[in-house]
């Protein structure tokens, strides 16, 4: 078996791990109360190697899969073994394990091999929401949720909270080409006694440049896509450059997804905003439809790290899966729903649009007499 080398975080003052604090944006040990800022590192004394912009660089038709085969253990039978260097635990994580807590004395521990070189993010957004603020977040996500049983709010109960640092390749560049639509115009004219319709149909060609910056595309198989794409969007502007003294107290995913899908789902994004407001623009018809055209993007993309609280809620012998983003607080998920409570409301809203239906017969009735 495999040892490799791991990063500690230790307090100047008294020797406990040390964690990052989100709320005060510093490291702090939670033994004694020393905090210490984190200052950016010079190329001399960085934890780890880093990596050139070419090696970073992600063009169209780029082969991730060998980012792919270094993300995976390709031995499965070589299990990598860690060794705490506070207690001398032999710890073991999975394959896209980055950071993680040893379960022995609470070191926060950075399994350094995985990342470095290719395998070093670019930056990360540190965490700005506190662990101990999501309880009010969730309350204020379901606050107005009409439809929960009346029962969740006295019997729910959250579940560990885990912050985790998700992988994610961002992208930017341009998209390029045309596209083809038939715009129709119908107008209606009297003709005697009868009305005459009458249908235009146009061809119209746009041409095509567009430039995208810091497309988001998670890569984590553990989470939903659907979930990563809810919980944006992210604050670009506080990305700073990778420091593995972020990720202590916190568990940190390398990312398991290296496919061309990954750049696929960034492309079809790109190209569904592009059609769209290209589409918007096109003005002067009772209707627009999409006949054709081709598209092609010319793309980098950069390893970035986002935070990201994950955790379920408990009700009614079910689990509703939760994630919250880190850095603005957005909660999405799904919660539960009360049948007789949807009934009721549901009911009680037809009423009401009934009620300005049957006031105004009543009067067409007392007019009419």
């Amino acid at each position: 078996m495999a040892k490799n080398n791991v990063n500690e975080i230790s307090c100047p003052a008294c020797g406990a791990p040390m964690k990052f604090d989100a709320a005060s944006g510093k490291m702090l040990c939670e033994w004694c109360g020393t905090t210490m800022d984190i200052e950016p590192k010079s190329e001399e004394t960085s934890d780890a190697p880093k990596t050139s912009d070419s090696e970073k660089e992600v063009l169209e038709g780029f082969d991730f899969a060998s980012l792919g085969d270094q993300a995976q253990d390709p031995d499965a039978e070589d299990v990598p073994i860690y060794h705490c260097k506070s207690c001398g635990a032999e710890l073991i994580a999975p394959p896209e394990q980055m950071s993680m807590s040893c379960p022995y004395c609470g070191s926060n521990v950075v399994l350094t091999q995985k990342v470095s070189g290719k395998l070093r993010p670019d930056g990360l957004i540190p965490f700005k929401i506190d662990a101990k603020s999501l309880p009010d977040h969730m309350k204020k996500y379901y606050r107005d949720k009409v439809l929960l049983p009346r029962k969740f709010f006295s019997e729910s109960t959250m579940g560990k909270i885990t912050g985790v640092y998700v992988p994610f390749w961002v992208f930017s560049g341009n998209i390029s080409g045309s596209l083809s639509y038939r715009g129709e115009k119908v107008s209606s004219s009297r003709e005697g006694d009868y009305i005459v319709t009458t249908t235009s149909e146009y061809d119209a060609e746009r041409d095509v440049s567009m430039n995208f910056e810091n497309v988001p595309v998670d890569a984590s198989g553990k989470i939903k896509d659907e979930l990563m794409d809810s919980i944006e969007p992210f604050d670009m502007s506080s990305v700073v450059d990778f420091d593995m003294r972020y990720l202590a107290g916190f568990v940190a995913d390398r990312f398991d997804e290296a496919g061309d899908s990954i750049a696929d789902r960034a492309k079809k994004r790109m190209f569904q905003t592009a059609e769209s407001a290209v589409q918007s623009r096109i003005s002067g018809y009772t209707s627009v439809r999409k006949q054709g055209g081709h598209l092609t993007a010319d793309i980098k993309a950069r390893y970035l790290l986002f935070p990201v609280y994950r955790f379920k809620i408990r009700f009614d012998k079910k689990k509703y899966e939760f994630a919250v983003n880190g850095q603005t607080g957005k909660v999405v998920g799904t919660l539960p729903t009360d049948r007789n409570v949807c009934i009721r409301y549901y009911v009680t809203h037809a009423l009401y649009a009934l009620v300005p239906v049957v006031g105004a017969f009543v009067a067409w009735y007392l007019m009419g007499r």
